[in-house]
């Protein structure tokens, strides 16, 4: 940090280390007690705990989202609202995806005609060739990235385009079997989404804060391994990235430079590229995925598999370790939740889509887009 930047850009640099550190975990070893494999020393996870509650201080002090206020990429859901005609918050989403899947009763049935089985109930579940389902579940891993706590703010491409038009079909598709009518509105033109970011540093008594962070940053990072340590030792219970994020926090802290954010290849550019993974370019060299070559695979994909359907009558399930692997079945609850987040990332994946930096309140999304639905429908797939 220079002597001529100012307290915000200066609060925004260390906030999105220190949110980054969290993240690049993966799990929230800090938060287990006890016996776990995965349990941390008591003092790393006390020191954990007192950052994130900070980082959630300064979450709760921006205040509660208002009726009429337009929503917020880095803070909110954009492909929905709350009731009251206000922002959905990201915990308020996940908080209404568990609800509906914790009371999700199933599609299966036990019935005796024509054999003994279990069998799906017409309208209680669609069906979606493998193909075609592989390819949505692919946007998890991506949203789990885009919506990092601590990522910086970034304007989507034009070469966006067609990659958020796919989604949003494929979110329709899985509407279509279950009467919901179709096509509808593309969430990324919905006029409730504002086009700038509130800063995470738009908040009172900046100074203090600023100074809370800091020592809350500083604690957390020194009492986690360095990235050489951790190659040496048989601590598994700490991600490397997390390690390298720790050691970019003390030497920001420092007054060296270092990075406060960093992406999981460097030759990603996430306003024109997805920011999983690299493919082999004509040369045979790692390039990142652009967006046009990512919405093109997907439409191959779906090129080989028919549109999603659900049963007009009961119909035995499928059972794939027979290998009836041809077509995948998820609950309609289910698809309708996943239709959801489909649309969240068609919203987001839009032509000048501007979000600013994400703030820490999309954790627990991140969490439940990775280990919650997100695990479940890929085992769903066997993948």
């Amino acid at each position: 940090m220079s002597e001529q930047m100012t307290l915000a850009d200066a609060y925004e640099l260390v906030y999105s280390a220190a949110a980054r550190m969290l993240w690049a975990q993966r799990n929230t070893a800090w938060r287990k007690e006890g016996d776990s494999e995965w349990a941390w020393p008591a003092a790393r996870s006390a020191a954990f705990l007192a950052l994130e509650q900070v980082l959630l201080d300064a979450e709760a002090a921006l205040g509660t989202a208002q009726p009429g206020e337009a929503s917020d990429p880095a803070r909110h859901l954009i492909s929905r609202r709350a009731p009251g005609d206000r922002p959905l918050t990201f915990d308020e989403a996940v908080r209404d995806w568990k609800q509906r899947l914790d009371a999700d009763p199933g599609y299966l049935v036990e019935r005796r005609e024509p054999y003994l089985d279990y069998f799906m109930e017409p309208g209680s579940c669609v069906v979606v060739p493998s193909s075609p389902y592989f390819a949505m579940i692919g946007i998890f891993p991506e949203m789990y990235h885009r919506l990092a706590p601590g990522r910086p703010g970034v304007t989507i491409g034009a070469g966006a385009a067609d990659l958020g038009a796919v989604a949003h079909e494929a979110a329709d598709a899985l509407r279509a079997p279950l009467g919901v009518a179709t096509p509808t509105p593309h969430p990324g033109t919905a006029p409730w989404i504002s086009p700038v970011s509130r800063r995470v540093s738009d908040l009172p008594d900046l100074p203090e804060r600023f100074e809370a962070l800091r020592r809350a940053a500083w604690y957390a990072a020194e009492a986690m391994p360095s990235p050489e340590e951790l190659k040496g030792s048989l601590d598994f219970s700490v991600q490397l990235e997390a390690a390298v994020a720790a050691t970019d926090i003390r030497q920001m802290l420092a007054g060296q430079p270092a990075h406060a954010w960093r992406e999981e290849y460097e030759q990603i550019d996430p306003a024109r590229h997805g920011v999983v993974g690299l493919v082999s370019g004509p040369a045979g060299e790692a390039v990142p995925v652009p967006f046009e070559k990512d919405a093109a695979s997907w439409r191959g994909l779906n090129a080989k598999g028919s549109l999603p359907w659900t049963p007009k009558e009961y119909q035995r399930q499928y059972y794939p370790d027979r290998g009836e692997t041809e077509n995948v079945v998820i609950s309609a609850t289910r698809a309708l939740v996943f239709a959801e987040i489909l649309d969240e990332f068609a919203a987001r994946m839009t032509p000048g889509r501007n979000a600013g930096l994400i703030h820490y309140s999309a954790y627990e999304l991140g969490q439940f887009l990775t280990w919650g639905i997100g695990r479940e429908l890929s085992d769903h797939a066997g993948f």
